[in-house]
């Protein structure tokens, strides 16, 4: 059987979205991914090595695959001439910008995505870090050409694009950026529970939001365990776990609250943007949008048995259609035919 050949271009970073990608790419049979350069942490065998560099312990997407021999060699431009490559993704475009010029003669518009997994909701190269070097300034767009996902999408993006010159509305109207995608994270089929837990309390020891926190006693806002068995197992008792925009809307926390059957409460998710990751998310459907403590604990008193069930469910049901094979397939089904 044939298999489709996709490159997969990002830096050897704990990059949350693209790793996420990866992995769903290594899990589909009919698939044969190559990912340059060698992206070790996903792998089993090198918890000591990386571990203690990565923030929030490795849980979730990190030394998950198998070791398994891959050919990254002779990687030339050749094989781009040559249409070697079914599908070629550059990851994390804003580091590895360098790679897509080198690359630009050979890439081709039906066969070629970019992945922007960053916090900023700026695409590039429309951010400070490039206004600040006039060197790059003229930089090819790859917004033009390319199909690009960005997960942290909102009204801000086309303001950058504006580079803050224009109010955000006309900026829209002005730079609508037609090729822009969205995209999200996911999470790894195995870490999802096979039935729904028994709880035996309200809350999770990690809460992120102070004020929660604050009102739950024994509770934390930093991490609050060292493995993530014991993280796992706590959120698996608690009926609900609570989450927040950190420095972007998406977040694994989102997705580890689900995949444990405990209820996503989201602050302030009626102030998410549309377009902005995460989706699917539906407050009374499948998770509780709260403003306050007050509001948070006025809701879920007012729920019935039937009431949490159904919450729970779907939630769970939100995390089994948030994948990393869902989210690789999905990108497939739009290139690969």
């Amino acid at each position: 059987m044939y298999k489709k050949r996709v490159l997969l271009l990002n830096f050897h970073t704990a990059d949350y979205l693209n790793m996420g990608i990866l992995h769903g790419l290594k899990e589909i049979s009919n698939v044969e991914v190559i990912d340059f350069p060698k992206n070790e942490i996903i792998l089993k065998g090198h918890e000591e090595l990386y571990k203690s560099q990565i923030r929030g312990n490795a849980f979730t997407l990190f030394f998950l695959c198998e070791n398994k021999f891959v050919d990254r060699f002779h990687l030339t431009f050749d094989k781009f001439r040559n249409n070697f490559f079914d599908l070629v993704i550059l990851g994390d475009i804003k580091n590895h910008f360098g790679t897509y010029i080198e690359l630009l003669p050979f890439l081709k518009k039906n066969s070629t995505i970019f992945i922007d997994g960053s916090d900023s909701p700026s695409i590039y190269p429309y951010d400070g870090y490039f206004w600040r070097r006039p060197y790059y300034w003229t930089l090819p767009r790859v917004h033009k050409k390319f199909i690009y996902f960005k997960r942290e999408w909102t009204p801000e993006t086309h303001y950058y694009r504006a580079y803050k010159l224009l109010p955000k509305k006309i900026a829209r109207f002005l730079f609508p950026l037609k090729n822009l995608r969205k995209i999200s994270f996911s999470i790894p089929e195995e870490k999802i529970v096979k039935s729904l837990p028994i709880k035996i309390k309200l809350f999770p020891k990690h809460i992120v939001d102070e004020e929660i926190a604050s009102k739950v006693e024994g509770s934390f806002t930093k991490y609050a365990f060292e493995n993530e068995e014991d993280y796992y197992n706590d959120l698996a008792k608690s009926k609900f776990g609570i989450t927040t925009k950190r420095s972007g809307w998406d977040c694994l926390r989102h997705y580890e609250i689900a995949a444990n059957g405990a209820v996503i409460c989201f602050k302030d998710l009626d102030k998410k943007p549309k377009t902005c990751a995460p989706h699917g998310l539906i407050p009374g459907k499948n998770c509780i949008c709260y403003n306050s403590y007050e509001e948070l604990m006025k809701i879920i008193n007012s729920l019935s048995n039937n009431d949490y069930n159904n919450l729970q469910y779907n939630c769970w049901e939100w995390a089994k259609n948030n994948t990393t094979i869902k989210r690789a397939q999905e990108l497939l089904n739009q290139f690969l035919t």
